[in-house]
Order: structure tokens, then sequence, then C-alpha cells
């Protein structure tokens, strides 16, 4: 659907009723797009965290290098003499 920047102005609720229905706006201006009013994609279900963390857990050691060495921080404090 085409709307009018005018109509827009007049008839949002209407045209966000439309959007939630699955219909995209496309809004114009002295008869050029200038916007498009689309409907925002449903969240699937998020991951409790104790699921989260057995990812994150997961990929820390499939992605492990088992390096171990200095840290960051400690290099950084040498460099400045602490």
């Amino acid at each position: 659907m085409t709307a009018t920047l005018e109509q827009t102005q007049t008839d949002l609720l209407k045209l966000l009723g439309m959007v939630q229905q699955g219909e995209d706006v496309v809004i114009t201006s002295q008869g050029r797009p200038v916007a498009r009013l689309t409907g925002v994609p449903q969240a699937g279900p998020s991951l409790d965290r104790q699921a989260w963390l057995a990812k994150l857990a997961e990929l820390r050691h499939r992605l492990a290098t088992d390096k171990t060495g200095l840290t960051v921080e400690h290099i950084l404090d040498e460099d400045r003499g602490d």
C-alpha cells in the first residue's frame, strides 16, 4: 500500500494496524517514496541463562588455544614500570 505523508499523519493508527497484519506501507512526499512502514519480526524463544552459559562454555572449550602466559594487563603493567 502507498500513503501520502498527509494520509500517514491523519491515519497512522490505521496504517499501523495494516502493518501488524503483514502489509508494508510506502510513504510518499510529493509523489516520491520517502519511507516504508514495515512490521518487526517476532522474536523467537530466547535461551534461558543456563543454556546460554552452557553454549558459551562449549564455544570457549572448542576455540581454546591452550596457550598460557602473560595477560595483557600484566604486560601493560610491566611496560608502565608498575
